[in-house]
């Protein structure tokens, strides 16, 4: 069976009133047409994914673009789509401002028309209000048609099953296109008004109703936020089914595409941005920011600690309050437990950086790289001015600034000499 999707991203998103096209806007750390993107890829069945777009938002992709000149519509989209791509059997609809956030959903949908030759498939879901969205008629049970909005009877504006906008067509229905007629109001072709002509064609069509996560779409700044918390919902409830325990789950933030091995404590008021791997055991304390790194297990980080791209963190490592880590390899057992911040930075195992110790690694110009030996002691208020390398089982007092290389089982100090005085004023 020959299967393609289609996700369709033409429309001018009037309603959104933004300088860049609704479906790049990201929830959960990702655009709202990669969720698709990326559901599609799961997919099996699915061989070729495109993305029917507009002259205006050819640049933001780079493959399997077509075109839709002129922009009429969904409706307008599927012909022009179809007149070069007819070798398909079946064609799998989405929407670019419609994210899916789980791809089974797809999937079953997909498997389920396919399953039972339908030529005409439209995945639908029972919502509270309604309001604004295609109703699903049936009639003693069998679906029969869409009916918009604005053409809704009363009975018919009482229905709570409506069309998600996500629809799977075979292309013997395809054939009928050239009968669908423009709307007369919004002058654009509707798919819409395929199902109708599939019924008095005595093609096979069908509902299939969605009773898992609910679908929704964004025309506006305020539906983008209700997405926001249906995706953190989803990310949340399939973390906390896993075996990772969130304190407080409203507070916390975690963006998709995160790795969170069973056994993890992450404590309220916590941001977790994409590409984070965390293996088990490990804690993460309130108010503490992570970006695209990797932290072992058994680990403590935080409170109010910020480990930036790039760290990356062994096991038993404890990272304390206002500590910051960048681009850094922590080796196992390392401590900094109090306002330090490590930056380009290699240190060795077991080695403790004191409080307020720093990297100082830019020169104003460069970037520059420390390296830390093993079962090394950095004191407090350290200041290691990179490039500088330090060896295993040195000894920094407090306080001292570091712009040479440190031999291993060395002490090093380097203050400015103390002097008192009598204080002649007194």
């Amino acid at each position: 069976m020959n299967i393609c999707a289609i996700i369709l991203s033409a429309g001018k998103s009037k309603r959104f009133k933004s300088s860049k096209p609704k479906f790049l806007h990201e929830i959960s750390g990702k655009a709202l047409i990669q969720f698709n993107i990326d559901a599609l890829k799961k997919i099996k069945q699915v061989k070729k994914t495109f993305i029917v777009s507009s002259k205006a938002n050819k640049q933001y992709f780079n493959n399997n673009i077509f075109i839709q000149n002129p922009i009429d519509g969904t409706g307008g989209a599927l012909k022009q789509f179809y007149k070069h791509h007819k070798k398909f059997d079946f064609y799998l609809l989405t929407l670019a401002d419609t994210p899916i956030f789980d791809y089974k959903i797809l999937s079953k949908f997909l498997s389920k028309g396919v399953n039972s030759n339908v030529d005409l498939s439209v995945l639908t879901q029972n919502v509270d209000n309604p309001k604004g969205y295609g109703r699903i008629i049936r009639e003693n049970k069998s679906f029969i048609k869409i009916t918009e909005e604005n053409d809704c009877s009363k009975d018919e504006k009482s229905i709570n099953e409506i069309n998600t906008g996500i629809f799977l067509i075979s292309k013997k229905a395809l054939r009928n296109l050239e009968s669908i007629k423009k709307n007369k109001i919004k002058n654009e072709f509707y798919i819409t008004d395929l199902v109708n002509i599939c019924v008095n064609e005595n093609l096979k069509i069908s509902a299939f109703l969605n009773e898992a996560n609910e679908i929704s779409g964004a025309n506006t700044l305020k539906e983008l936020n209700q997405l926001e918390i249906q995706s953190q919902n989803f990310i949340k409830k399939n973390l906390l089914d896993s075996g990772v325990r969130i304190i407080h789950p409203e507070t916390v933030y975690i963006e998709s595409n995160v790795n969170i091995s069973s056994g993890v404590v992450i404590e309220p008021n916590v941001v977790i941005k994409k590409n984070v791997n965390i293996k088990s055991a490990t804690i993460i304390k309130s108010f503490s920011y992570i970006e695209n790194s990797s932290i072992g297990r058994n680990c403590s980080i935080g409170p109010y600690a910020r480990i930036r791209p790039e760290a990356d963190i062994a096991d038993d490592v404890k990272i304390g309050n206002f500590v910051e880590i960048k681009k850094s390899k922590l080796s196992k057992g390392v401590k900094v437990n109090h306002l330090s911040y490590i930056g380009d930075t290699t240190v060795g195992v077991n080695s403790n950086i004191g409080a307020g110790a720093i990297t100082c690694n830019y020169d104003g110009k460069n970037k520059l790289k420390c390296k830390i030996g093993d079962n090394t002691f950095i004191g407090s208020n350290t200041t290691i001015i990179a490039p500088v390398k330090i060896g295993s089982k040195a000894y920094i007092a407090a306080g001292s600034v570091i712009t040479k290389t440190i031999p291993s089982n060395h002490f090093s100090i380097a203050r400015s000499k103390q002097k008192n005085k009598i204080n002649i004023n007194k």
